[in-house]
């Protein structure tokens, strides 16, 4: 028997199998309707994110270069970050971390900072923002979370000292990302395999592991300072 590729409709008509370009369509159609139907990371969300946590890291970034230029003038100085030998924005920024890009660290981050917050204003204020614009915005997350993670690992296992202020601005680094992330792939900019993409819209969630990610490698990593700070060494 000849096998036919169309079918009869309830008015006798012949109905054409849908081609593999209008199944594509329907699926981006029903990734669409989902992603409409459980936004996580809206524009203006978003641009909330952003702004709250450029104010925060810009102010954090600030005090970290007015300590900075105080270490400058007295080396011996006793700043007000300085709680005990482990805890210390000093014992930090003098080290060759504190400017591994060739420029110091604050710089970069009063800099980074002010640029994320117009962002996140504009987003705010509902600015259709072209795609070569959008893309900039999650790169420029991306590398600043990256260079945040180098940093902290740095600090805790390298240099075994935390700063304060510089932990202000971990604390803020990473909803930036994992929210800017979550917004590019909402927006359809960055297409991923559905079970990935769903993964990574979660950015509160994933904000909320990468604490705890830091949280376990503090308590992992300054063990003994921990123990000797309660006595128990």
């Amino acid at each position: 028997m000849n096998q036919h590729s169309s079918h009869s409709g309830p008015d006798g008509a012949q109905d054409a199998d849908p081609t593999e370009d209008e199944l594509l369509a329907e699926i981006d159609a029903e990734l669409a309707a989902e992603r409409t139907a459980t936004r996580r990371a809206g524009v203006r969300r978003t641009g909330g994110v952003l702004l709250v946590g450029s104010v925060l890291g810009w102010i954090a970034a600030l005090a970290l270069l007015l300590d900075k230029e105080i270490l400058l003038k007295n080396p011996d100085a006793t700043l007000g970050c300085d709680v005990n030998p482990f805890i210390s924005c000093g014992d930090v920024m003098m080290t060759w971390q504190a400017s591994a890009l060739g420029l110091p660290n604050q710089a970069i981050g009063l800099s980074g900072f002010a640029i994320m917050g117009v962002v996140g204003a504009l987003m705010l204020s509902g600015v259709a923002l072209p795609a070569w614009f959008r893309w900039a915005r999650l790169g420029g997350v991306a590398f600043a979370f990256g260079y945040v993670n180098f940093l902290a690992i740095s600090a805790i296992y390298v240099i075994h000292a935390l700063c304060p202020w510089c932990m202000v601005v971990w604390t803020v680094s990473a909803p930036m990302f994992f929210a800017t992330l979550a917004r590019t792939i909402e927006g359809g900019d960055l297409r991923l395999p559905a079970p990935l993409a769903n993964l990574l819209r979660h950015w509160v969630i994933l904000s909320l592991a990468w604490y705890l990610l830091v949280v376990l490698a503090i308590l992992t990593g300054f063990w003994r300072q921990w123990l000797a700070v309660a006595g128990l060494y």
